[in-house]
């Protein structure tokens, strides 16, 4: 991951000086890969110092399962939205009784 993005950000920054017709979607672009750039390069030295995985505010351990679907995660307050999303229940219906259904006249 840390050399897709450093790849990507030179790539970017070559085309930045040839081209500058879209100067803020260019901008907004090489910001978000900087910071997940430093996002990959701060778990790697968490990583190396052995304290990978482990939220910084409260220095509980991360689950893994949640690591891997965010590996750069800083704090266990980070699947905050995740796990809203996931809580987040649809509404029960009754499919035995006709009436629940939509028609095309419902529209």
């Amino acid at each position: 991951m840390r050399e897709e993005l450093r790849t990507r950000l030179f790539d970017h920054s070559l085309f930045e000086m040839t081209c500058d017709d879209h100067q803020g979607k260019d901008t907004t672009l090489m910001h978000h890969i900087k910071e997940e750039l430093q996002d990959v390069e701060r778990a790697l030295m968490k990583f190396d110092k052995g304290i990978y995985g482990y939220c910084e505010e409260t220095g509980e351990e991360i689950p893994f399962e949640k690591l891997r679907i965010l590996p750069t995660a800083r704090t266990k307050y980070d699947f905050y939205f995740q796990e809203l999303f996931e809580r987040k229940s649809l509404p029960q219906y009754d499919y035995t009784h006709e009436e629940t259904y939509i028609t095309g006249s419902d529209f």
